[in-house]
């Protein structure tokens, strides 16, 4: 029996696909690396208004005056950078409630927060990346896509945010208490969370967003105790110069939206216009999710579907926030275990990989929004996937 397994094991791995993997990971190490100046720029961001957070001053990190004091002061150095803070801002505009996971590592020097932090986050990845498909193949290509190098490099929190979205997926079913928890752990970063709603209500998951809406409020009383209530009213004043920002294009470069609203805007249309498209076309993408979740099919393909449409929803998109299409093409490869040839799939995952890395590279050269092209690519896989005639529901995950 052991040698069935370990038979099988291997016959639904892809030997070539974690080959192709391995180099890609060795190219991308050696092009990230080439560029230590600008490693944790963003990171920063989040330390510096950790800090404030602890020393009482909450509010004002969502003061970009405030916050770039505060890290000079405690880092001279970073105007002196290629990119120089004082020259390209990095204003802090996440929920208050973040700052209840910036409070530990602002306790640490930077280099070292900045360590702990990117540590963190990668294993929760790699830890939730196994528990959808415990395969070398699948954790290589996890860790292949350039999102997710890009992620580890500005030491945003996109790579915790899809963890944490695969980890609400996996328990949806089966210890729906823990994913309602999940969920609202979710809210440092709402855009990441904008569908569950949709499908919680549509499959009528009640129970989990009873405890996502109890465990929010908890976090915001918690928040409000801990770091002040007027952190809320700034963090709604932060919000309010942003969208403006959007509206108007003051300070933002259009190419970095990695959403169908930046790509349109890159396009030369205008706010209304391209605002319009948007919303109509993430009004489309969603019903389209919700119908898949409302068929009777294979629950990795329901959770592909919800990760590779996430992205389309909100205009606030960029290319470090994109590994979640990484942890589609993970769940596609369970999906292939129930359906499909082997040959077939194989070829699906492998486009997939092989349009995210090449659009991913090719971004700083183009300057083009990538990521709907990316999306566009994971949702094709998965329409074909769902057209094939001897499709069937496999287990809930747990």
């Amino acid at each position: 029996m052991n040698e069935v397994a370990r038979h099988n094991a291997f016959a639904e791995d892809d030997p070539a696909l974690a080959i192709a993997c391995v180099l890609l990971i060795a190219i991308a190490v050696l092009l990230f690396s080439g560029n230590v100046e600008g490693a944790g720029n963003d990171f920063s961001c989040f330390w510096g208004a950790g800090t404030m957070a602890v020393d009482g001053h909450a509010a004002a990190a969502y003061d970009w005056d405030q916050l770039h004091k505060q890290l000079v002061l405690r880092m001279p150095a970073i105007n002196q950078l290629r990119y120089p803070y004082d020259q390209f801002p990095l204003p802090f505009f996440y929920p208050p409630v973040f700052f209840l996971v910036l409070a530990p590592f602002a306790l640490l020097p930077f280099p070292i927060a900045f360590l702990a932090w990117s540590g963190a986050k990668l294993s929760c990845w790699l830890l939730v990346i196994y528990a959808i498909r415990p395969r070398p193949s699948a954790l290589l290509l996890a860790l292949a896509t350039p999102p997710v190098f890009y992620d580890m490099f500005h030491g945003q929190s996109a790579l915790l945010a899809s963890a944490l979205l695969g980890a609400i997926l996996l328990t949806l079913d089966k210890r729906p208490f823990l994913s309602g928890i999940l969920i609202a752990l979710l809210i440092f970063k709402p855009q990441f969370g904008v569908l569950i709603p949709f499908v919680l209500i549509a499959t009528g998951r009640w129970n989990v967003i009873i405890t996502a809406a109890l465990t929010i409020l908890a976090l915001v009383l918690l928040t409000g105790v801990s770091f002040g209530w007027d952190t809320f009213k700034a963090f709604g004043e932060g919000a309010t110069t942003v969208s403006a920002r959007l509206q108007a294009g003051g300070g933002v470069a259009w190419f970095n939206l990695s959403s169908v609203y930046g790509l349109l805007r890159v396009a030369g249309l205008g706010y209304g216009l391209a605002w319009s498209l948007h919303m109509a076309i993430a009004s489309a993408v969603l019903v389209w999710v919700v119908l898949i979740w409302r068929r009777n099919v294979s629950f990795a393909l329901q959770a592909a579907s919800l990760l590779a449409a996430t992205p389309l929803m909100s205009p606030y998109f960029l290319i470090y926030d994109l590994p979640m299409l990484a942890m589609a093409l993970v769940f596609l490869m369970k999906a292939d275990l129930d359906q499909g040839s082997l040959v077939g799939n194989r070829r699906a995952i492998r486009i997939g990989l092989g349009v995210i890395v090449v659009l991913g590279y090719a971004f700083p050269f183009v300057l083009v929004p990538v990521g709907p092209f990316m999306c566009a690519t994971v949702i094709a896989i998965i329409w074909v996937k769902c057209r094939q005639p001897d499709l069937r529901p496999d287990p809930a995950y747990g």
